[in-house]
């Protein structure tokens, strides 16, 4: 997934979507959400500002081969990949929108 200039509440949705429903591998998905988080935020909601960064942290906290006290496996990732899109969207975050 190819993000270029700012990113929104929208484009973290989409790759949140893409993940839980298969279209990317968790890889791919942890890879991209760093990524992502490198580039320019335009985030104007502190709540959705939140979810996002604790969406940092839980792709961060999974690791399938070193398994220290913090680390998760994928379906623990998935449940709270699931969460957060289900706590944006509760917020009139989508796909297509910043709200």
């Amino acid at each position: 997934m190819e993000i270029s200039g700012e990113v929104g509440v929208a484009e973290f949705v989409r790759l949140m979507e893409d993940y839980l429903s298969g279209r990317i591998g968790v890889i791919d998905y942890t890879k991209s959400y760093f990524a992502m988080s490198k580039k320019r935020v335009n985030i104007p909601d502190e709540t959705a500002d939140e979810i996002i960064q604790r969406g940092y942290g839980d792709a961060d906290d999974y690791d399938p081969v070193v398994r220290l006290p913090n680390t998760i496996l994928e379906p623990e990732l998935r449940e709270r990949v699931a969460k957060s899109l289900r706590a944006l969207s509760s917020r009139g975050y989508g796909r297509e929108n910043e709200r």
